[in-house]
């Protein structure tokens, strides 16, 4: 599909942040300078949002939502507690959280690494034929990568409760011109497990989604339940991040370890990755304060 000639270009929006504020600067330069391959994925993303969002600045979109989720993190980290997660907070415009999603995978480092390990989970997903399922659609980032990496005879269903976040992601794919078909779905069932999806999945992924929901724990073994013998699932679990809609706390990497075990999964790897300004440091778990925490996970039945 063609690009719109207005899109912004990746140096121009380092410079834009340089101007507006030194700390998301600083964070930006950080994922530039460690990962070669940002440029091509940010001027992929950034032709992408000229084109979705042609009347918005996604810079100062992204400031502003920045500006936003910082006063949220000031108040949790002040009284770190399931009260101050989430709230109070006016509606952030759905535009304005689209584009910031987006552009945070490639201007915060613990969101660039999030995907990475997405890929490398995806590469391993080597069997000629499987199922994966996509719980919480995104913003269809995601779903690119395993329509890029899954064999030809995967099938990919992807589950949101929220149409208009498939429908958005629909867009990002046909942007990019990916063909390959997505099985669209609404409510998937974590709170309690349903026979019909037992042992149904060779994969599963639930990228940036237990932080959501009430009962992560449930949800779980209700993954547990879902994955075929030899499946393995894609977790990631935001620890002491304020956001709006985050109303499960997790405080500590301990904890995401403990929720796995207890929900009867079994940790094949996992992954530490600190939402900072500056490049994380060699042993990044003793000075994890705040982050993502990512495991692949398999069913220990």
């Amino acid at each position: 599909m063609h690009a719109p000639d207005r899109a912004l270009c990746w140096d121009d929006a380092l410079t834009r942040l340089e101007q507006a504020d030194r700390r998301i600067a600083l964070a930006a330069g950080v994922v530039d300078v460690l990962h070669p391959d940002v440029p091509h994925i940010a001027e992929d993303i950034l032709r992408f949002l000229a084109w979705r969002y042609p009347d918005a600045d996604p810079i100062a979109e992204y400031l502003r939502r920045a500006e936003a989720l910082s006063a949220l993190q000031e108040r949790f980290d002040r009284n770190p507690s399931v009260a101050t997660l989430s709230g109070p907070a006016e509606a952030v415009p759905r535009d304005r959280y689209n584009i910031s999603l987006l552009l945070s995978i490639v201007l915060t480092n613990h969101r660039f690494e999030i995907m990475q390990q997405l890929e490398t989970f995806l590469a391993n997903c080597t069997e000629p034929a499987g199922r994966m399922a996509s719980v919480g659609t995104g913003t269809g980032y995601e779903l690119r990568l395993m329509a890029s990496a899954l064999p030809p005879g995967w099938a990919i269903e992807s589950y949101d409760t929220d149409e208009t976040v498939c429908a958005d992601a629909q867009r990002y794919l046909e942007f990019f011109g990916v063909k390959r078909p997505v099985i669209w779905g609404n409510d998937f069932p974590l709170d309690e497990v349903s026979p019909d999806f037992r042992g149904r999945y060779s994969a599963m992924v639930l990228c940036e989604v237990l932080e959501h929901l009430p009962n992560p724990l449930q949800s779980l073994r209700s993954v547990r339940e879902y994955l075929a013998p030899g499946g393995r699932a894609f977790v990631t679990m935001a620890v002491n991040i304020a956001q709006e809609d985050h109303i499960f706390l997790y405080p500590d990497v301990e904890s995401c370890r403990v929720q796995l075990r207890e929900a009867g999964l079994n940790i094949v790897s996992e992954w530490v990755t600190p939402q900072t300004t500056l490049p994380p440091p060699a042993d990044r778990e003793a000075a994890f304060r705040k982050g993502d925490y990512v495991a692949v996970a398999a069913s220990g039945r």
